[in-house]
């Protein structure tokens, strides 16, 4: 019994450290204080894992990568953003990476790497930072289809479906807050022009995602 209540105590410390740590850069998606979202920096990653467990480091969910590997990721490249799941009393998980979008030579590096070890993204996305609302908001378009996005993934990832199509649906189809359902959440509007703006401010990313 004993036992019990010592791995509880230690669950219940890191994520509510986590929490205490990563505050202003995370939302409660759940409304109620039990998940915790958020994009962070390469640092505030390595920072973080250390109040994390050795298993919880080390441990693959639903074939994504150890939190271990992409401390290692953000080690090798700082400018490297990613996206925390946080369930309190429970587990933190990173849900994604968004590298720089003229980091092109460490994302075919990273696609390489996982798929050896069968950890490959479930989508990649382009994505954009941008104020909304008077806050940081990072979001993803519902649908990828833009030649120029199409054959820039196509060469960080040859499994990625390029769109035949010549035009740009990716800025006629709505975008969405990465932190929200894609489905339920609010549509943002992204023009071609707005998208080479913000790529050429540093605000674009190319975004790794596991479900």
């Amino acid at each position: 019994m004993e036992m019990t209540t010592e791995v509880s105590s230690q669950s219940v410390h890191f994520t509510e450290k986590v929490l205490e740590t990563l505050r202003g850069q995370l939302v409660d998606v759940s409304g109620n204080g039990a998940t915790y979202k958020g994009v962070i920096s390469a640092q505030q990653l390595v920072e973080v894992a250390k109040f994390l467990p050795k298993e919880e480091l080390e441990v693959v969910v639903n074939s994504i990568p150890p939190i271990k590997d992409f401390v290692e990721l953000a080690k090798r490249e700082p400018s490297t953003l990613f996206l925390v799941n946080v369930l309190m009393d429970e587990c933190v998980i990173v849900e994604g990476m968004l590298i720089p979008w003229d980091k092109v030579e460490f994302a075919k590096a990273v696609i390489r790497e996982l798929k050896k070890r069968h950890l490959h993204p479930d989508e990649i996305y382009p994505a954009v930072e941008l104020e909304a609302e008077g806050k940081r908001t990072f979001i993803a378009p519902l649908i990828v289809e833009c030649k120029l996005v199409g054959s820039l993934l196509k060469e960080i990832d040859e499994d990625f479906e390029e769109s035949e199509e010549e035009g740009d649906s990716m800025f006629v189809a709505p975008w969405y807050d990465i932190l929200d359902d894609m489905l339920t959440g609010k549509e943002y509007k992204l023009t071609h022009k707005e998208f080479e703006e913000l790529v050429t401010k540093g605000k674009a990313y190319i975004m790794f995602w596991w479900d």
